[in-house]
């Protein structure tokens, strides 16, 4: 087996293990409505276009960018 089929079966389990995390999500309870970081009711809006929001939109913003910063730096 090459590095092109040991790639490929990587990406192949990931997209599993992904999809499953995202089937396990949406079978859950849809959003409360109240944003889990600050507190704060969620944009109406985003919970048209997500009823799974967990977040608001600014809170949201932050852990994207966190979560952007660690995959290009690291952990702190």
């Amino acid at each position: 087996m090459d590095d092109i089929d040991c790639a490929a079966e990587r990406v192949e389990a990931f997209n599993e293990v992904a999809l499953k995390a995202v089937l396990s999500r949406m079978s859950g309870p849809a959003s409360t409505g109240i944003c889990k970081a600050c507190g704060c009711d969620i944009e109406a809006d985003r919970l048209r276009a997500n009823a799974f929001a967990r977040h608001c939109r600014e809170c949201a913003d932050e852990i994207e960018a966190e979560t952007q910063r660690k995959r290009r730096c690291g952990p702190r």
